[in-house]
């Protein structure tokens, strides 16, 4: 019989990811069409917000780690969201999209980590598999995106955007109040202690945070330019772009539910390079062959880097760090993304526009490349591996 809180946590990952997907991929669109803002304003506004989270991430996991009150911060989180959302849905001039949008990145960017630290420590301890959680919030972000566009053609975005990310919103804060109780709560116990310094002097976490840095978050900043690659570069037709979310999205969704038990029988090392070898392949391909199709045929391998990049690297982590602070250990995973796809994506825009997109994926491949051989000669996951054949 399943665990029905398994159940519950795919169910949350689905209402809050899904919200994101209804959100995320529209709000700019919005910020032009609807309240007439210029692009540098839209720039601006992105850069701060990323700046900022940069900064709020970490201490959400600071806060949680100290409390052990991971959920009462994810309720938090929602409910602040929620409000904030409304009025940022009022706003008709630029100095009151800013300060909603930066209230809505603070209150929004601790329930990710609240939750992914809720549902690791509730897998761990039950045997759950976080993949399919996580693949859950996959679907849910493909289908909140497509529900948006769809009610967009027929309505206009300015309703749906807000209306759709608040009641999904609502409905993933009422399924917080069922989740089940942490050890902690239930044993009254004293949190441990753990230090941000002790984290960062980590070195299995730092070398972690290194793979994701090279890897996924290096595909996302590039994949940012896939859609001017496809149309401008290679010529190819608008709709391409549709098939390329499809071709990416569909494959991660069933890759994430089984990816824990993949870890559990080849180990982290294994795992790794089963998803950055294909990466290197996929970045090298984009490069060197001009061709729509193919382009989008072989990005169906990204599903491997999303493995690496969530349920592979918060696992090992998880391995690695010292429980008290495992909560800061993912908003500082978090924060250090934010931080990648800054640097990579002011690189990456000098790159195209001086050199064209192909030499994006070009240099992509190489750093995807130098990663591989990094993990292929550590003996960093030995020991983890170790403890999975112990279990297994």
């Amino acid at each position: 019989m399943k665990d029905k809180n398994i159940i519950k946590f795919q169910a949350f990952y689905f209402l809050l990811i899904g919200a994101v997907g209804c959100f995320t991929p529209y709000i700019n669109v919005y910020l032009e069409k609807s309240i007439g803002l210029e692009g540098s304003q839209i720039g601006l506004l992105t850069a701060i917000s990323l700046i900022l989270g940069v900064c709020v991430i970490p201490l959400w996991g600071i806060i949680g780690d100290k409390t052990r009150k991971y959920n009462l911060l994810l309720m938090t989180s929602l409910g602040t969201s929620i409000v904030i959302l409304y009025f940022y849905s009022k706003q008709t001039v630029y100095i009151g999209v800013l300060i909603f949008a930066l209230l809505l990145e603070v209150a929004r960017l601790g329930s990710g980590p609240m939750s992914d630290t809720i549902t690791m420590n509730y897998t761990a301890k039950h045997g759950g598999n976080y993949g399919s959680i996580r693949g859950m919030g996959s679907l849910g972000y493909v289908v909140g995106s497509m529900a948006v566009g769809f009610l967009a053609d027929i309505y206009g975005l300015d309703g749906p955007l807000f209306t759709t990310y608040i009641i999904l919103l609502g409905l993933a804060l009422l399924l917080c109040f069922s989740f089940p109780k942490t050890d902690i709560q239930e044993d009254n116990a004293k949190p441990e202690k753990g230090s941000f310094k002790e984290l960062l002097l980590n070195k299995n976490f730092i070398f972690m945070l290194l793979i994701v840095m090279m890897t996924q978050i290096v595909i996302d900043s590039s994949g940012a330019f896939a859609g001017n690659h496809l149309v401008s570069t290679l010529k190819g037709n608008n709709s391409l772009i549709s098939w390329l979310t499809f071709v990416q999205v569909l494959p991660e969704i069933i890759f994430l539910m089984i990816s824990s038990q993949l870890i559990k029988k080849i180990g982290y090392k294994k795992f790794i390079l089963l998803g950055t070898i294909p990466m290197a392949i996929r970045l090298l391909t984009y490069a060197f062959v001009p061709n729509a199709y193919v382009f989008v045929f072989i990005s169906i391998v990204h599903c491997l880097g999303v493995g690496v990049s969530t349920v592979a690297s918060l696992s090992y982590i998880q391995d690695s760090v010292n429980p008290a602070v495992f909560g800061t250990a993912i908003t500082l995973l978090n924060a250090a993304m934010s931080i990648g796809k800054a640097i990579y994506g002011y690189v990456f825009g000098f790159v195209y526009q001086y050199f064209g997109s192909d030499k994006i994926f070009l240099i992509s491949g190489i750093i995807v490349i130098i990663c591989i051989i990094m993990v292929t000669f550590t003996k960093r996951f030995d020991e983890a591996d170790k403890k999975l054949q112990e279990k297994s």
